[in-house]
């Protein structure tokens, strides 16, 4: 499984943070590097899990399946009437 190395490095010219991400395979070669966004470095981590989880969401879903189609209700069983 690929773990990734992140470093948050604050931008000293507009004093936010900015999230370098590096390959996985070779951790000295940078990958992505985010804009200087986040005010504080918890944002910054809080940012990039949000990225990783709209990347994710945008995955094709296993075995080639396009996305679920409108669900058709359930039909309810039709009662019996009692009689007496």
């Amino acid at each position: 499984m690929a773990q990734f190395r992140v470093e948050f490095v604050m931008d000293q010219a507009s004093g936010k943070y900015l999230a370098e991400l590096y390959n996985p395979d070779n951790q000295n070669e940078l990958m992505v590097r985010t804009e200087a966004l986040y005010a504080t470095q918890a944002a910054a981590v809080l940012g990039l899990v949000q990225l990783f989880k709209d990347a994710i969401l945008q995955f094709p879903s296993p075995g080639g399946a396009k996305g679920k189609k409108g669900k058709k209700g359930k039909k309810k069983a039709s009662r019996s009437k009692k009689r007496k």
